[in-house]
């Protein structure tokens, strides 16, 4: 029986920043982040992933592993400025499925929009 061999969190994260970032700049700034505070090993072990972020409401979600979460959180506090205005990053929920974390915070899915 195949077993899943890295448990992941999904963390919904909120932007406040006069500045209105794209999903780029937002993954650049938090793979930057864990970088300067971590290294490239501390980068790969905590395989930060963006999945989604809306530019409207400034809020998205980022994977992690489950046992690094505490470095991503870390990561994120540390960003202060994102293109050139100051900015912080908070986490709002964490959860261990995206289902769940939608669900708890409220967000609709994306797919159930297109339709």
């Amino acid at each position: 029986m195949p077993v899943r061999l890295v448990r992941r969190r999904y963390m919904l994260f909120k932007v406040t920043s006069e500045a209105n970032p794209d999903e780029k700049t937002i993954w650049e700034n938090l793979r930057d982040s864990v970088y300067m505070l971590y290294g490239a090993k501390g980068l790969s072990l905590v395989d930060p992933n963006l999945i989604e972020y809306n530019e409207k409401t400034k809020a998205g979600i980022v994977r992690c592993t489950h046992d690094t979460d505490r470095f991503l959180r870390a990561s994120l506090a540390t960003i202060v400025a994102i293109s050139g205005s100051p900015a912080a990053i908070r986490v709002q929920r964490s959860s261990g499925t995206i289902k769940s974390l939608r669900r708890k915070s409220g967000l609709e899915n994306p797919k159930k929009e297109a339709q």
